[in-house]
């Protein structure tokens, strides 16, 4: 977050309390949204992640696909949520590894902090407004559009139960390394080992999972595949990822603002 301009100053406030500031807050990270190129770039980056691959199973390489078990539509399908299940988290943690820390360097924490702005607010206003943005812009738009284009394909409109079911897990799975992201960047001093450890918990998941599996329910990565089961018909394997992900993403929140309540900015 930047230092307010004259045309998007932060707004007086009167009050006390945790969420001290937090519309005022909220309303400056939003602006970073709005206000800049990415307004329209992450719209254009998500849609070019998740959608534009459609292309391959369904025009490009349509027969060759169509060789493949369960043809250009299962091909496809799967594609989405497989996609999502990787590039949502490691989009969460590019956008969210500096949050805190940029603002600690450039020293805009310790001006905003000197305002009437709770520390609570601070951390909080930071996770709700990106991840709300990111769970529309790179979840909500770019699936919305495969839903209409895989719908076409198969002659009728999917169900959309199983489908938004499976959206909502690629959200729950975005959200904890949203948060994650931001813990770090509370925590570190560096922007570095902020992306390094967030893209560790990611991407080496699958080497700790294979010594001790059981770790699978306890964590988010079984989200992903569970997403791609559930939007074909299939069952959702299993329910405990639903309570332990919420679980760590409060974690997360928590640990983030008790280290910048006690942070000399």
């Amino acid at each position: 977050m930047s230092a307010p301009t004259a045309d998007a100053a932060l707004r007086p406030v009167a009050g006390r309390g945790a969420w001290l500031g937090f519309g005022n807050l909220a309303r400056n990270e939003a602006a970073q949204w709005t206000r800049t190129r990415s307004v329209w770039v992450q719209p254009l980056v998500w849609l070019t992640i998740l959608v534009a691959p459609l292309l391959l199973p369904l025009v490009f390489m349509r027969e060759l696909f169509a060789a493949e078990t369960g043809g250009t539509f299962e091909a496809a399908l799967e594609m989405v949520f497989q996609m999502g299940g990787l590039a949502l988290p490691i989009g969460a943690v590019i956008v969210l590894h500096g949050a805190i820390i940029g603002e600690r360097q450039t020293g805009t924490a310790a001006w905003v902090l000197t305002k009437p702005a709770s520390r609570t607010s601070f951390v909080i206003a930071k996770f709700a407004v990106h991840t709300l943005a990111m769970l529309v812009v790179a979840l909500l738009l770019p699936t919305s559009v495969a839903y209409g284009i895989l719908s076409w394909e198969a002659g009728g409109a999917l169900p959309l139960g199983p489908y938004a079911a499976a959206v909502g897990l690629l959200g729950l799975n975005l959200a904890f390394y949203a948060a994650l992201t931001l813990m770090l960047g509370a925590l570190a001093r560096n922007r570095g080992t902020v992306l390094a450890v967030g893209l560790a918990v990611l991407v080496g998941a699958d080497v700790v999972l294979a010594i001790v599996p059981a770790l699978a329910h306890a964590g988010p990565w079984m989200l992903g595949r569970m997403a791609t089961v559930l939007v074909q018909g299939g069952p959702l394997v299993t329910s405990w990822p639903l309570l332990a992900v919420p679980s760590w993403i409060l974690a997360f929140l928590a640990l983030a603002v008790w280290r910048v309540r006690r942070e000399e900015f």
